[in-house]
This record gives C-alpha cells, sequence and structure tokens, in this order.
C-alpha cells in the first residue's frame, strides 16, 4: 500500500547574491522539511544537524574570507601612501615598463591605485620603488 504526504505542497528556494543560499533561506527550507516528512518514513535529524553544522563552517569561511580581503585591501592602501612623492616603476605589459612619480592612491572598486603623473596604475604593478643606482 503507497502512503503519500498529507500536505502536498511544493516548497521554492529563497537565493540571494547568485545562486548562494542565505541562513534564513536554509531554515526556511528545513522547516519546510520537517514540518511535511512523511511520518511513516522520517528522516534521521542527525542529517538534518550536519547540514546545519556544514551550513554554519561555509558561514564561517565566508566571513572569514570577507575579512581577510578587508585586510588585504588596507595592507594594500598602507602601501600605496608610503609611496607617495616616491619614484616608482610601472610595469605596463611584459615587456614596457614606465617611471614616474606616486602622486596620490585611490580605493577603487575594492582595488587600490597609484595615481602618477602619467595615470592610475594598479598597485600590482608596481616593479621597483626609489631610484635604481648601483654602488661600484
Amino acid at each position: 500500500m503507497e502512503v503519500s504526504g498529507v500536505n502536498n505542497k511544493s516548497s521554492s528556494v529563497v537565493q540571494s547574491k547568485g545562486n548562494i543560499i542565505d541562513k534564513n533561506a536554509f531554515l526556511k527550507i528545513l522547516t519546510v522539511e520537517l514540518s511535511n516528512q512523511d511520518p511513516l518514513n522520517s528522516t534521521d535529524n542527525t542529517q538534518y544537524v550536519s547540514q546545519m553544522a556544514q551550513f554554519t563552517a561555509l558561514e564561517q569561511t565566508q566571513n572569514l574570507n570577507s575579512s581577510v580581503e578587508k585586510l588585504l585591501l588596507s595592507e594594500k592602501m598602507t602601501q600605496g601612501t608610503l609611496l607617495i612623492g616616491q619614484n616608482v616603476e610601472i610595469q605596463l605589459d611584459k615587456e614596457n615598463s614606465i617611471k614616474d612619480v606616486a602622486r596620490a592612491v585611490r580605493v577603487e572598486n575594492n582595488s587600490v591605485y597609484i595615481i602618477t603623473d602619467s595615470g592610475k596604475f594598479d598597485i600590482d604593478q608596481v616593479i621597483q620603488v626609489g631610484d635604481e643606482t648601483v654602488d661600484k
């Protein structure tokens, strides 16, 4: 004899930031699953606890990643401010570079840029700071 659920509601998944399910959406899904369980074939509660623990670990990893990104941006900004007034060499492409004086530092779209008289360059393009002198 086949038994079907009493309540055959369909649930929809709430998504945020692309295809990432946030904590509230996960809890809504969990609540719907728990309330619509087949009483004759219930799911082991340890699965729910395990899923919640995995979700919490993922959320903490994402928070840590965000903090590290902010720290890296702050560090690059600090490095950039130390370059102001310094002679810098900036790699334009594989074979070409320019030498100029760093005039300012700017943050745009989570990237740090050095402003020179020649233009705006990502701080990661700086390959040398100061004048190149050779002691003999």
